[in-house]
């Protein structure tokens, strides 16, 4: 029963991987660019996180889905682990872009 629940975690996990070519070039074209207003800190931070977790996704998956494989007693909180990381990546996407002002 736990090694379905784990493999349908790691499936979920997998989905993004998908797309993950096509999200790798944002990402290092987002990397590369240099913004041309002055953006808060805690956008910046938010932006760069998104930007390098995009990048890092498949190790974070592969690495989980090894550790799921090699240690049972933890093979559901390993198999979760990437569901928890784009839940931080979708947050970090949320919060990367700069406030808009409102004029008065």
């Amino acid at each position: 029963m736990f090694e379905f629940f784990r493999l349908t975690l790691l499936v979920l996990g997998a989905i993004p991987l998908l797309v993950y070519p096509f999200a790798v070039i944002a990402s290092l074209m987002g990397l590369g660019s240099k913004p041309s207003i002055n953006i808060p800190l805690f956008n910046r931070i938010m932006n760069k996180f998104f930007l390098w977790g995009v990048l890092i996704y498949p190790m974070v998956f592969f690495g989980c889905y090894w550790l799921s494989d090699n240690f049972v007693e933890y093979d559901l909180i390993l198999a979760s682990l990437p569901m928890f990381f784009l839940l931080l990546l979708w947050g970090s996407f949320r919060f990367m872009d700069a406030p808009v002002k409102y004029e008065t």
